[in-house]
């Protein structure tokens, strides 16, 4: 792709947004909004695309001090509107009296020129798909793969952060805003990264919380994961063993995971296997723990779900509930595409299927609750069209005033190390605050811990970033 056009930013922030009611009820009473960005911002005379904003004014308006930008997506792929609505109806008092809180679906997905490709629903799964045998897997994801580029061959070589983040200054240039600051979690933490890389001196307060690494893009992401995932596994099983005379799973963590390797060897036979009426194949046995092995406040729900499944018998009422509230919204299509091409669009990943193979059959002897889906071969090694820019280089000349880094310790998804390397990378200009005691993807304010959300909210309010690196332990809140 030729040289980015310096102007082509400034040229689409004069654009005058018009805001309604929202018309979505998972966005409740936020404002909506769409602006228009280039498909491609080294010719922004060409194709453009539209996005979607949501907004929640600062509550005490004469006391605002400016928007706090929400990344899109927790995980890559999800929508950054519905993580605004969540946000909203969590976070402090004190920072949505001060703020205007925006959030928008980045580009080619939910409200931002989304993209479908008719992708089957197990297609859908291709981040963590479980290998039947390696070569069934390199047809599956192959095949992937070509279904996106026959739908989407078009718009391929513009999905990348770095495009993501351009689209941020024009959304913060048709706010009217000098500086905005940001608030992201996840691949969200990466994209705000990026973002104060390419355009710091535009950033105010910048939080980022559960931290991606600057070294996964994006290979790393998968491989990095089999570790986490079995010391997750392993913190759950120990718990479970300590309530064996209520779940009977096994009274040490070592049987509770014999327990758990039996309903899967159980699954992977095709033998059937329901919680709740919901049938387990072999990818949705494994990843429905996987997703709740994001928080220890999910461990009883765990518990309950693998009794049922291990020796039958009804949920309680309470896991039935979680349960539906953590299928309610499902991911849509657009965000498998959107991450997709975005893991592929960032990085150029390796072609030779042996690496792939070699990678697989390790991680599976020594990780092996999620080493074969992790490590194993992906849509985005037959990706049609290379990278169009490098990847960002984070660190030296990143011009952001500062940087809050958050991290629960025992965060699986993107575990502490990840945090002290961001932490590295931006040694000039960040502090991390790490919460020991916890498990816990998303920390502030979802986890609650009146400590972390304390720090962040001073930051937020006050600007000012810890002298040093803080550790707090995780204290429940008064009641």
């Amino acid at each position: 792709m030729s040289e980015v056009r310096t102007d082509a930013v400034r040229g689409f922030q004069t654009q005058e947004l018009t805001w309604t009611e929202a018309d979505e009820p998972a966005l409740g009473s936020l404002e909506c909004a769409r602006l228009s960005v280039p498909l491609d911002y080294a010719r922004p005379d060409g194709g453009t695309l539209t996005l979607g904003l949501v907004r929640h004014r600062a509550t005490a308006p004469q006391r605002r001090r400016g928007v706090l930008l929400i990344g899109p997506g927790d995980d890559l792929g999800n929508r950054g509107t519905l993580l605004g609505a969540q946000l909203v109806g969590t976070l402090p008092k004190e920072v949505l009296a001060q703020y205007d809180v925006v959030a928008f679906d980045h580009r080619f997905m939910g409200r931002s020129s989304p993209v479908v490709c008719g992708l089957d629903p197990e297609e859908r799964f291709w981040v963590f798909h479980q290998p039947r045998d390696f070569d069934h897997e390199v047809r599956f994801q192959a095949n992937v793969a070509a279904k996106v580029a026959e739908h989407a061959l078009d718009i391929l070589p513009y999905a990348n952060s770095r495009n993501i983040a351009r689209d941020m200054e024009v959304i913060r240039g048709a706010l009217g805003e000098q500086r905005v600051s940001y608030l992201g979690y996840s691949y969200g933490t990466y994209l705000g990264a990026v973002w104060t890389q390419m355009f710091g001196e535009h950033a105010d307060r910048v939080v980022l919380d559960s931290i991606c690494s600057p070294d996964w893009v994006w290979r790393g992401l998968f491989t990095d994961f089999p570790p986490n995932g079995e010391r997750a596994l392993t913190r759950w099983a120990r718990w479970a063993a300590a309530r064996d005379s209520e779940l009977g799973l096994g009274a040490s963590a070592a049987l509770v995971r014999a327990s758990y390797d039996r309903l899967l060897a159980r699954v992977d036979a095709g033998e059937p296997v329901a919680v709740a009426g919901f049938p387990l194949d072999r990818t949705l046995a494994r990843l429905l723990v996987v997703g709740m092995l994001n928080s220890d406040r999910n461990y009883g729900f765990l518990g309950d779900i693998i009794r049922s499944a291990v020796h039958g018998g009804p949920l309680e009422p309470a896991t039935t509930g979680f349960l539906a509230s953590m299928f309610g919204q499902p991911k849509e299509e657009s965000g498998t595409v959107a991450q997709m091409a975005i893991l592929a669009g960032d990085w150029a990943w390796p072609r030779n299927v042996d690496v792939y193979r070699r990678d697989m059959e390790r991680a599976a002897r020594s990780h092996p609750f999620t080493g074969a889906a992790m490590a194993g071969i992906k849509a985005t090694a037959f990706w049609p069209v290379p990278p169009s820019e490098p990847v960002t280089a984070l660190g030296e000349g990143n011009a952001a005033e500062s940087v809050l880094l958050v991290q629960s310790a025992g965060d699986m998804s993107t575990p502490h190390a990840a945090a002290v390397r961001m932490g590295e990378v931006l040694r000039h200009n960040s502090r991390l605050l790490t919460l020991e005691g916890s498990a816990h993807h998303r920390v502030f304010p979802f986890y609650g811990d009146p400590g972390v959300d304390e720090v962040v909210t001073s930051y937020l309010i006050d600007g000012v970033l810890p002298g040093s690196d803080v550790t707090l332990t995780h204290r429940e809140p008064q009641v």
